[in-house]
């Protein structure tokens, strides 16, 4: 949340200055950066409202929680990113291809670029923060923790002020060469570019936000982890079909069918098997639901 909200409140500033120094300057790039700018703010929000509706407690319309409102909502981010920010940029860059306007008051441009640039700096930081940490506390590097994160959130904040620190940058590269060439190229070029890496990030996101969605299963490493924690079990002699998929950030529902010792009765297996449960959902919190079913 915190993430969210320090990436919203820059955004919200960030774009009201870009809007007022790409109407001054006529620089498209500018332009793009507003757009660009815009569409994160409309994301923060619909990120916030991700976690604020995903956090709700389960009920009888929905007994496994609303985790995947989570995904819903920033699937919708996502495509908001790409419509508003890539889509957009890209026909504001070709408009300048072919019909580009003076620069005016570079130097308001450039300010604007500089503060945006620190401010994008500072809640990318914390959005790396956030991510180190997650990643630590799985046991998996950074790259490895954005390619497999249940949570997109975070990762839709990093990945946004990633691209609003480089699209900053080329703005600004972009307005110095037009004042010393002359040519209005490297501004449409720019914009161009702005609109073609919002565009990839944007689908990214709506990939993974798909597959989440679609009830995606756990990475095979910690199945792997939870067999073993099962196997080693006294009275539990064979885990089969273990399978594990995501209910929502930080939820696992978890189902198996498992082989008892056969020397067990009834009573012994029901009681064996409520105490299983009981001990992995408290060692490994993720676990929201752990079925086991007893085969021969």
């Amino acid at each position: 949340m915190r993430s969210v909200l320090a990436a919203l409140l820059a955004n919200t500033l960030i774009a009201l200055a870009k809007g007022i120094a790409a109407a001054l300057t006529g620089s498209s790039a500018l332009v793009a950066e507003t757009l660009h700018t815009i569409a994160d703010a409309g994301n923060e929000v619909f990120l916030y409202v991700a976690i604020r509706r995903s956090e709700r407690d389960p009920d009888a319309t929905h007994p496994f929680g609303y985790g995947p409102e989570r995904y819903y909502w920033a699937l919708l981010a996502a495509i908001g990113m790409f419509l508003i920010g890539g889509a957009l940029s890209i026909a504001e860059g070709i408009r300048a291809l072919f019909n580009p306007l003076p620069l005016d008051d570079l130097w308001v441009g450039v300010g604007v670029l500089v503060v945006a640039l620190t401010l994008d700096g500072t809640s990318r930081t914390i959005a790396i923060r956030t991510l180190k940490k997650q990643a630590r506390d799985r046991g998996v590097s950074v790259k490895t923790l954005l390619r497999e994160s249940p949570d997109p959130t975070v990762t839709t904040v990093y990945l946004e002020d990633s691209v609003d620190v480089a699209g900053a940058g080329l703005a600004l590269v972009a307005l110095v060469l037009h004042k010393l060439t002359g040519s209005a190229l490297p501004d449409a070029l720019a914009t161009l570019a702005i609109g073609c890496l919002l565009a990839y990030i944007a689908l990214r996101l709506t990939a993974r936000n798909r597959q989440l969605l679609a009830n995606q299963s756990v990475p095979d490493r910690y199945v792997q982890r939870l067999h073993d924690r099962l196997v080693a079990a006294e009275g539990l002699e064979d885990v089969r079909n273990l399978e594990a998929v995501y209910l929502g950030p930080g939820q696992v529902l978890v189902a198996a069918d498992v082989r008892m010792d056969p020397r067990l009765d009834a009573d012994g297996v029901a009681g064996l098997l409520a105490t299983l449960r009981a001990e992995v959902c408290r060692d490994v919190p993720t676990v929201a639901r752990l079925y086991l079913t007893p085969v021969e």
